[in-house]
């Protein structure tokens, strides 16, 4: 399925979507995410991390819910989180859901992960933060250099 076609253009009734999203995905609270995104659309099923570092999303409901449910684990203008990619398949719903659940895997790995993350993110704002900081260094000696010139 490409991602520039839409999965689920002129269809309608119950529908089962299966998603992987790939980017910046894991670790990030994604997954509390997508589960807040399918409470808002009355979607049920799961979502997952997987090994390769991608999210897996099976989701069944109206086609009309779905759509609005891909729309918003698109996550566009998250922070954090960071989807660069989003494949949806489209079946038939087996009505095996009731609700929707996040699964976890190992909490300890799981947990290194987010730590790892969180330290990779914290150098990201602390570098930022450094390059803010070296402008407006520069900038007060360009103004500096001005009123010494304006003086004279």
């Amino acid at each position: 399925m490409q991602e520039s076609e839409s999965p689920l253009a002129g269809r309608t009734g119950r529908l089962r979507v299966h998603a992987i999203a790939r980017g910046r995905v894991q670790g990030v609270g994604y997954r509390s995410y997508v589960s807040g995104c399918a409470a808002r659309t009355g979607v049920a099923g799961y979502v997952r991390n997987l090994p390769d570092g991608t999210v897996e999303m099976v989701a069944e409901g109206d086609a009309a819910d779905l759509v609005a449910f891909l729309e918003e684990v698109r996550a566009r203008g998250e922070p954090v989180v960071a989807v660069e990619g989003l494949s949806v398949e489209v079946s038939e719903p087996t009505g095996e859901f009731t609700g929707f659940e996040a699964r976890f895997g190992d909490r300890k790995e799981e947990l290194f992960k987010r730590s790892m993350l969180a330290l990779d993110l914290m150098k990201a704002v602390l570098k930022t933060e450094q390059e803010i900081l070296a402008e407006q260094k520069r900038t007060n000696t360009l103004l500096e250099e001005c009123v010494r010139a304006g003086r004279k």
